[in-house]
């Protein structure tokens, strides 16, 4: 029998393993939030605890040990610390909790029954370009970023568990940017003033680049996944145009995916990327992509079958076991068992993948549900 790492770098390498490999809370958009976690490990039988969190503007947490080994969880993932200046709080005011991050994006929550926390400011939105290009980005090289990830990492290697980098540092290249400046300045400016852009987006590079610098000169030799996110697609296509993408993103990602391998050659690289993402499938696989998540088969040709027929051979799908729009959250228990079965018949032969969800568990999902989802993949076990 092979263990949880051996298991998951075969999937990657697009082998079949001994049995599927399940994620659950290695990374930060393939896991579970707050709430829907809570209530799961009360359906489970287990104790009341508060788990880490990974997002905080999502709400998504890392499950811990009890849970994992009860579902049979083969990833551990192991996240990177925050700033040693940055002292993240929430305030209160009227009907909003606000939360404002390393680099000063600003998000809120709706005091009342509010689950997540929705981008509303922006503070380089109208600014000129020196304001720009001189607002000071949250420093990848913090020393305090690698504390304590060494030891996390032995020891999860030592127990036959894959080493997974949860996330990295702010957003992708092209979300870090919309999120600094608001969506409509940020593409607005990267057709108007494609040079300012081009500059901010090098900025968000270069400070990637110090994060994965300090990160991999600490634990590099020990990690087998890195991930990086950057959404390129909306529910019906493409976020961006693709040749506007292979214009001025795609040559940035690949950089950053380089000099991730010049310095650990044998760590995979996971890409999430939300909606209908096969126009960029191909970039992504040219440019050094090991695993696409959350792989949206709710969105426009983003089925299945047509993905395994045409990528399988070249890329690893790290999710897509079953729909989280509908059928996890909506559908009976019978509907999610039907999904998942559906979904693993196309999805395992040849190997090439790793079981998630379509991104989080969302808050709205009944722990039955859950529990049904992990009951059809021991039917594959």
């Amino acid at each position: 029998m092979m263990t949880p790492r051996e298991r998951l770098l075969t999937a990657l390498e697009r082998r079949e393993p001994d049995r599927l490999p399940v994620d659950l809370g290695a990374t930060a958009t393939s896991t579970i939030t707050r709430g829907a976690y809570l209530r799961l490990r009360t359906f489970m039988g287990l104790c009341e605890v508060e788990p880490e969190i990974l997002s905080f503007t999502a709400q998504s947490v890392r499950p811990h040990t009890d849970l994992l080994e009860m579902l049979r969880v083969d990833t551990r993932g192991v996240k990177p610390r925050g700033s040693s200046t940055f002292k993240p709080a929430v305030t209160t005011e009227g009907e909003y909790e606000f939360f404002f991050d390393e680099a000063g994006i600003g998000s809120r929550r709706p005091c009342n029954g509010g689950l997540y926390y929705d981008l509303f400011h922006h503070p380089l939105k109208d600014k000129d370009a020196a304001e720009i290009l001189s607002w000071p980005l949250p420093r990848g090289d913090d020393p305090a970023r690698a504390y304590g990830l060494r030891e996390q990492c032995e020891a999860l290697r030592e127990a036959g568990y894959p080493v997974i980098l949860s996330q990295s540092i702010g957003r992708g290249i092209l979300h870090e940017g919309t999120a600094l400046l608001g969506f409509e300045d940020y593409f607005t400016r990267l057709y108007d003033e494609p040079r300012l852009i081009a500059e901010l987006s090098e900025r968000i590079l270069q400070n990637k680049i110090s994060f994965y610098d300090n990160i991999l000169g600490e634990i590099g030799d020990l990690l087998d996944v890195v991930t990086e996110a950057d959404d390129l697609g909306t529910q019906r296509g493409p976020f961006i145009a693709p040749e506007m993408y292979r214009e001025r993103i795609k040559p940035l990602q690949s950089r950053l995916f380089a000099e991730i391998r010049r310095r650990a050659p044998q760590v995979k690289v996971f890409f999430h990327s939300c909606g209908s993402v096969v126009e960029f499938i191909p970039d992504l696989i040219e440019i050094g992509v090991d695993a696409l998540n959350p792989v949206q088969v709710s969105a426009n040709g983003m089925s299945p079958e047509v993905l395994k027929r045409e990528y399988g051979r070249d890329l690893c799908f790290w999710g897509g076991g079953v729909d989280t729009q509908e059928v996890l959250p909506r559908g009976s228990a019978s509907d999610v068992r039907d999904e998942v079965r559906r979904r693993l018949d196309v999805w395992l032969p040849g190997g090439g993948y790793v079981f998630a969800a379509v991104h989080n568990i969302q808050a709205d999902v009944p722990p039955e549900n859950v529990e049904a989802m992990f009951s059809a993949i021991d039917e594959y076990r």
